[in-house]
């Protein structure tokens, strides 16, 4: 019996170090060489404070859009949504969030810490490109950034892609990819690591509950076969918005670009929202 036992306890040994281990690697810094885009020839390199950027300008400017990336990407994920805003004429501005690209950090953190990143770069474009009129679209990781931290991000519209509803459900539906046993038993092991690794509480990593102080027009974009973030989790964020909000379910996706998925459909509905809230004045 005691040999049993000791047994038992080798082994939630060895699971619970397995579950740290993979918890170093998910938060681990994702750093790389970004390179500016040769296809983009007006788009400039700029640091903001130590935020590694690029920014897109514009003749004749009608607004400006931030653009965040999604976990584990960069500013260059972003450059074919950039090209389009621009030649529709918003200025655009995509960055490298804290332990991304060129942006030094030492944690990934899903979405808190980059939200203060969010608002630095919002300050940017008010502040340095005299931008009267932002919008912010985010990607996953991104869209949590604009709308997590102690508020969300001050701007004119939101954008939000794929963003999950909760850490909790967001971990189980990653473990869930990889095996059908116990996945609601085992992610507590990896979430609950979050407060200790990177001093953010869970309560703190609540899209869904975020979305509720929004005080400006959102538009929620998902694919309807995304099993990293269900499309019942977006519904979830949709039904705790605020007026005016709008949903835009992209038959077919799962969690993908969704603009290089369907191009044509996420350009139309991004910009009918963009001049439909946007203060057309630059």
């Amino acid at each position: 019996m005691k040999k049993v036992g000791f047994l038992l306890c080798a082994l939630f040994a060895v699971v619970l170090g397995a579950f740290w281990m993979l918890g170093s690697k998910l938060s681990s810094p994702a750093n790389q060489t970004v390179h500016l885009p040769a296809d983009a020839p007006t788009a400039k390199s700029v640091t903001i404070d130590t935020i590694s950027a690029w920014y897109f300008p514009v003749e004749a400017r009608k607004a400006c859009v931030l653009l965040l990336h999604g976990n584990r990407g960069s500013k260059r994920d972003m450059v074919e949504r950039a090209k389009f805003l621009t030649k529709y004429g918003y200025a655009a501005l995509a960055i490298d969030f804290q332990a991304h690209g060129e942006t030094p950090g030492e944690h990934l953190s899903y979405g808190y810490l980059e939200s203060h990143n969010a608002h630095t770069a919002v300050r940017y474009l008010k502040e340095t490109k005299a931008c009267q009129q932002v919008a912010a679209l985010g990607i996953s990781l991104g869209g949590a950034a604009a709308i997590l931290g102690e508020r969300a991000v001050p701007v004119d519209a939101y954008i939000l892609e794929s963003v999950y509803s909760s850490i909790e459900q967001a971990v189980e539906n990653r473990l869930a990819l990889y095996s059908r046993h116990f996945p609601s038993a085992l992610a507590p092991l990896l979430y609950e690591q979050i407060p200790l690794r990177l001093g953010v509480e869970l309560h703190q990593l609540q899209p869904a509950e975020a979305v509720k102080q929004l005080n400006a027009p959102v538009l929620f974009m998902q694919g309807d076969k995304d099993k990293r973030t269900f499309l019942y989790e977006v519904l979830m964020l949709f039904d705790n918005a605020p007026e005016p909000k709008y949903l835009n379910v992209m038959e077919g996706a799962a969690h993908v670009d969704l603009h290089q998925f369907n191009t044509e459909q996420y350009e139309t509905t991004v910009l009918s929202f963009l001049a439909k809230h946007l203060d057309q004045n630059p």
